[in-house]
């Protein structure tokens, strides 16, 4: 095998020529078959398994009611209030705001602060007046009636006071907003409180979540990819911000535009920072990398990433946040390589005189980069074990990366080399500071070593004992720039209503107007608003509820001829997202207050328990419409959790449930790999003892520092173990070559030391040089 690589480093460096026409051929074919075909994801396939019952329950949701909203925040500007929005001009900007927004592709459905107003505009007038008149009669306690009878004829009063019934009416608008609490019928007609005194009807509480504020949506496509998610984003913020209201500021907001904002990145700033890294580490070579061509081991890594992302596209293998996270990190491997190979070339030129450099570098460092790369792989591989779909293709990425660019760093130096020692040899090497420090680190006394594996040893414990109290975050708003115009206008959004989230529950049955449903969904819902993390809900039947929802009275449910009178009025885009059109499943959307993932794992635990029990403790009439057709083991009424809440939930699970064993399936592969290639325990041990120590030190600052992991970072261990190892190995494998030429233990160590110290720490200035452009 030996021979091999002599005979192949002196093929490389006599036809460099061919080398290099052929590595820009593979480059031009893999872009054309490979690059083109790179897609962009960060939708829930990222996320979660298709097979999961989480992901399974959100695709239906989506495809009943539609996708991520795009929040619309409007907010009063001093001196005025939600009526001045619908009245006057500012109704009409509002209402073709709603037209133009309709026309979007792939809007679903636009529910306007205009759009919810009709929505009470037509219960008032019809159903709504009906309930509350039938209502009395449905009281079954004296006091409860005599409280509806005293307060529903001022509600007729109110109506009958306004001639002109028309929203764009001022007057009809405070009847619609406000309910009738500060409210006199007296001997001159209906007196109103001050406007600073109203109460807004609890029916648009949604909608209108007090004086100064209102908000709107506009409801994307359920189940679209997150090019097409971007494509209806961008045409809702291009007519959103064309528009100005008369004392309100518009601010579009919600999840479909900082995953706009990550798509944009994916695509561009990613790639920007990229450049911009590589611009660092040629800055970091040509102060640190003392020899000629110094910028060389750049463009093998240009090839090695070209090569790699390709392969990846080919292999149909989208990219989201965290496998694009791996263009650094190739990048940092692929120029550890390169400078190795070049760092010895120069070496055998300068130091040993070798007759033939290249062949002397292919024939002795080839072997330990191979074994280095496999070991690396090994430990990207066991990334594979992962429950997120996006770290199994992290793994998958960097594995097949880290082979090409060792391929291109081997090829691309070697044949450059060859050419130029040839015409124009070395003849010269500077001494390096760095070779006489790493020799001094390495000469520490041998009676130090038993201590020193015993803290690597005692650290690694450490690290695993504290793994478990490091926190996740899994909140896609925090993996974009916190002082982004996004964020900011997400803070606003809960400063100014109260919610951060909405969870969405899909209810399924023969017909969800039936009473069983309308009684369980409105006990759930009224309870559900008495919790602390729920701002406010939204449903067909809370609606309904809260029109003839009355102090005092009795909380009672909506009756199924009721209902169906109301979903009769409904506005389309109301109608699209709240019942679907054979009134076999329905929405209740709760808005939920700012909070961290695991606090909202257990709320959503705890209403999704309560909403079941409330099921499977109703007794349904054995002639009910809802047992008609099904098999023993159906439900009648079925209710699951779906939204970006959940799938927020489901992923911090899936970055909970294995992340330690991702660290150690990494070690443990990596050591067996270790063990067939040196055949010998003590050996394999002092390999590990490094990364034992690489391992345990990263935990241990993670924890002291408080940090929170993103999903990228919870899967640092076999990041941390690929890179150690691969240190570990070359200069094992170097020290061992330095024996087999005849030196003592101590000359070996030091020769290793020096030989390779200045190539480990030019990669490593340059590695995180580039780092460091990517987190500024």
């Amino acid at each position: 095998m030996e021979q091999f690589w002599r005979n192949t480093g002196v093929v490389l460096g006599k036809h460099w020529k061919i080398v290099g026409l052929v590595a820009l051929a593979i480059s031009a074919l893999l872009a054309v078959l490979g690059l083109t075909k790179v897609e962009f994801a960060t939708g829930q396939d990222s996320y979660l398994n298709d097979s999961s019952q989480v992901s399974v329950d959100n695709v239906g949701f989506q495809e009943r009611f539609g996708g991520e909203t795009v929040v619309l925040l409007f907010s009063a500007e001093d001196g005025n209030d939600i009526t001045d929005l619908v009245t006057g001009d500012n109704l009409a900007t509002l209402q073709q705001l709603t037209a133009d927004l309709e026309k979007v592709p792939g809007a679903y459905a636009v529910i306007t602060p205009a759009v919810s107003l009709e929505f009470s505009d037509a219960l008032i007038k019809g159903p709504g007046r009906t309930a509350l008149l039938s209502a009395i009669g449905r009281e079954t306690n004296d006091a409860a009636a005599a409280v509806r009878s005293e307060d529903v004829p001022l509600s007729l009063a109110r109506i009958g006071a306004v001639e002109d019934q028309s929203i764009s009416n001022p007057d009809w608008a405070e009847v619609l907003l406000f309910a009738n609490k500060g409210y006199v019928d007296g001997d001159d007609g209906v007196v109103a409180p001050a406007v600073e005194d109203r109460t807004i009807r609890s029916s648009l509480a949604s909608t209108y979540p007090n004086l100064q504020t209102a908000v709107g949506g506009v409801v994307l496509e359920g189940n679209a990819t997150l090019d097409e998610l971007t494509i209806g984003t961008t045409a809702v913020l291009d007519i959103v911000n064309a528009v100005e209201f008369d004392g309100f500021e518009l601010t579009p907001t919600g999840s479909p535009v900082y995953l706009r904002e990550i798509n944009d990145y994916l695509k561009g700033g990613m790639l920007t920072l990229g450049l911009a890294a590589f611009a660092v580490m040629a800055v970091v070579l040509l102060l640190m990398f003392k020899v000629r061509w110094r910028l060389l081991p750049l463009l093998s890594v240009v090839f090695g990433v070209i090569w790699a992302f390709a392969l990846l596209g080919i292999a149909g293998i989208s990219l989201s946040l965290v496998t694009i996270s791996g263009l650094p990190i190739l990048i940092g491997l692929g120029i550890d390589f390169a400078i190795q190979i070049h760092n010895r070339v120069e070496e055998e030129v300068v130091l040993d005189r070798a007759d033939h450099p290249i062949a002397e570098t292919l024939s002795n460092l080839v072997p330990a980069l191979i074994a280095s790369t496999v070991g690396a792989a090994l430990a990207f591989l066991a990334l594979r074990v992962s429950q997120v779909p996006m770290i199994r293709d992290f793994g998958v990425l960097l594995a097949v990366g880290v082979v090409m660019l060792v391929i291109a760093g081997v090829v691309i130096p070697t044949a450059a080399l060859g050419i130029r020692e040839w015409t124009t040899p070395t003849g010269t090497r500077e001494d390096s500071l760095v070779e006489r420090i790493v020799v001094k680190i390495g000469s520490l006394p041998s009676k130090l070593a038993v201590p020193l594996v015993a803290i690597a040893a005692t650290l690694f414990v450490i690290g695993v004992a504290i793994e478990g109290n490091i926190k996740i975050e899994s909140d896609p708003i925090r993996w974009i720039d916190q002082g982004s115009q996004t964020v900011t206008d997400i803070e606003r959004l809960t400063e100014e209503t109260g919610f951060a989230s909405t969870l969405g529950i899909l209810v399924e049955a023969n017909n969800v107007y039936d009473e069983a449903v309308n009684q369980i969904l409105w006990e759930f819902t009224q309870d559900a608003e008495t919790r602390p993390e729920v701002v406010s809900t939204s449903s067909l039947v809370g609606t309904m509820g809260k029109i003839i929802a009355i102090d005092g009275a009795s909380p009672l449910a909506p009756t199924p001829s009721e209902m169906e009178a109301a979903g009769a009025v409904m506005p389309p885009a109301i109608a699209r997202a709240l019942v679907a059109p054979d009134n076999t499943a329905t929405q209740v959307n709760l808005r939920l207050a700012e909070a961290s993932l695991e606090e909202r794992a257990v709320l959503v635990a705890d209403l999704e328990a309560d909403l079941q029990n409330r099921i499977d403790s109703y007794d349904l009439p054995a002639d009910s419409i809802l047992l008609a057709g099904l098999d023993g083991d159906q439900d009648a009424i079925k209710a699951v959790p779906s939204g970006l809440a959940v799938v927020g939930v489901g992923l911090l699970e899936n970055l909970s449930a294995n992340r330690a064993v991702l660290t150690y399936l990494g070690l443990a592969i990596v050591g067996l790999w270790l063990l067939v290639r040196y055949r010998s325990i003590p050996r394999t041990i002092i390999a590990l003892i490094p990364v034992l120590l690489a391992v345990g030190v990263s935990t241990i600052i993670v924890s002291a520092f408080g940090l929170t992991l993103s999903p990228l970072t919870t899967v640092s261990g076999p990041l941390v173990i690929a890179t150690c190892a691969e240190f570990c190995i070359l200069i094992l494998t170097r020290y061992l070559e330095e024996r087999q030429r005849g030196l003592e233990p101590r000359e070996a160590s030091d020769t290793a030391s020096a030989r390779t110290g200045r190539a480990f720490f030019t990669s490593a200035a340059t590695t995180i040089g580039g780092f460091a452009v990517l987190i500024g």
